[in-house]
């Protein structure tokens, strides 16, 4: 069971999709480049292109880099289907020269598969595995306006190796209390297998994030995604305090990326821990027959310049004996 599992979600997702090439859009390759790459976007079914700040906004919106004020890094690991595993490492430092600069790294491994000829007799073994290094920079524009771009150099290898480069660009926009973004996602060179190419999924993604009083914050996210139907992720959390200094952040979301994957599909619930300068957060995201996700992240920022500063992204900073609202 084991061994067809880790075929099927390599299939799914390093070939490029069975499902969407079924369902008429075409195949894509480097699909692994749509899963969520942080613990707290997955609790929020993956919305957030308006919201999503820290190291790990390389991986959404690289605008959302420009929230960081001193430095920040990032590190996720989900696990499912016993062999399979997706890593996710970031870091963003704010330079001296004015704008935010962000590396950021991805790797799925699906373990070791058995391998078989065209005759069905053993043929050794495979250790498929994708990965993608990227880098990127924004700035904060002034009037609630962020930028920001990055360069990815993505790898893909089942029985032979495909190289591709890519791109991503994004923009982020307050406008009172509520925040808008838009990101352009993988676009660039397709992955080559042999004498056939297949496009990266390019995707563009539209969302708006609105804080409501002082704890509850809710995103929507449209996505027009090569090789796929257009697909939405609507998500929220609840943040208490704890005690001083220390924040409960709750998450849910919901997102009709893979509706053909049958069974109990596309639900997220997640948790975590804020303390001024380090967070544990965990996610479960449903994938249908493949079963659940587990995600665990943790963060650690060394970027409050004040304990009053709030930033768009980071809406519910604790403060000394009560919650702060977005300014």
């Amino acid at each position: 069971m084991r061994a067809v599992t880790a075929v099927f979600f390599a299939a799914l997702l390093a070939a490029g999709g069975a499902a969407q090439a079924a369902s008429g859009n075409g195949t894509v390759s480097g699909a692994f480049l749509r899963l969520p790459a942080s613990a707290s976007g997955a609790g929020m079914g993956e919305a957030g292109v308006a919201v999503t700040a820290g190291s790990q906004a390389i991986f959404v919106n690289p605008a959302g880099l420009a929230a960081v004020k001193g430095g920040y890094a990032s590190f996720s690991h989900a696990a499912w289907a016993d062999s399979l595993a997706f890593n996710a490492l970031s870091a963003a430092y704010n330079t001296p020269y004015g704008g935010v600069a962000g590396i950021g790294f991805r790797s799925l491994s699906y373990g070791k598969l058995d391998a078989v000829d065209n005759t069905g007799a053993p043929a050794g073994s495979l250790a498929p595995r994708d990965l993608a290094a990227e880098a990127g920079w924004a700035a904060d524009l002034g009037e609630g306006l962020a930028a920001g771009f990055s360069l990815k150099y993505i790898n893909s290898r089942i029985k032979r190796s495909a190289t591709a480069f890519a791109a991503d660009a994004g923009v982020t926009k307050r406008v009172g209390r509520t925040f808008f973004g838009a990101a352009l996602q993988n676009a660039g060179s397709g992955l080559k297998f042999g004498d056939e190419s297949y496009p990266l999924p390019m995707n563009l993604k539209l969302g708006v994030g609105v804080p409501y009083g002082n704890s509850l914050l809710g995103a929507f996210d449209l996505n027009l995604t090569r090789g796929s139907n257009p697909w939405v992720a609507v998500g929220g959390k609840y943040t208490t305090l704890l005690r001083r200094g220390a924040a409960l952040v709750l998450r849910a979301g919901y997102n009709t990326a893979s509706g053909d994957a049958g069974g109990l599909n596309g639900f997220a619930l997640g948790f975590g821990i804020s303390l001024p300068d380090l967070a544990f957060d965990y996610a479960l995201r449903t994938m249908g027959e493949l079963g659940p996700t587990h995600h665990l992240g943790v963060s650690f920022k060394w970027d409050t310049a004040s304990p009053e500063i709030v930033t768009p992204y980071t809406p519910y900073k604790a403060a000394p004996g009560r919650l702060r609202a977005p300014r």
